[in-house]
């Protein structure tokens, strides 16, 4: 081989080493890299804080009483 492709394939080869050591640490990635998940809903997180605005505005705004 020559050594710009023995180079090339070191450095492919530690960069898979790498990924491979990363993968293990991070919790998240664990198992198969090549597995999609579903995608993740955060409608009722956004709705629960958007009802939780909503009541705070109500505390504050002076209450007209007539």
């Amino acid at each position: 081989m020559s050594r710009s492709r023995a180079f090339n394939r070191s450095s492919r080869l530690t960069a898979k080493r790498r990924r491979r050591v990363l993968r293990s640490v991070v919790p998240g990635f664990e198992g198969d890299s090549r597995k999609v998940d579903k995608p993740i809903d955060h409608s009722q997180d956004l709705l629960q804080k958007a009802n939780e605005k909503e009541a705070l505005a109500e505390l504050i705004e002076p209450q007209m009483i007539i």
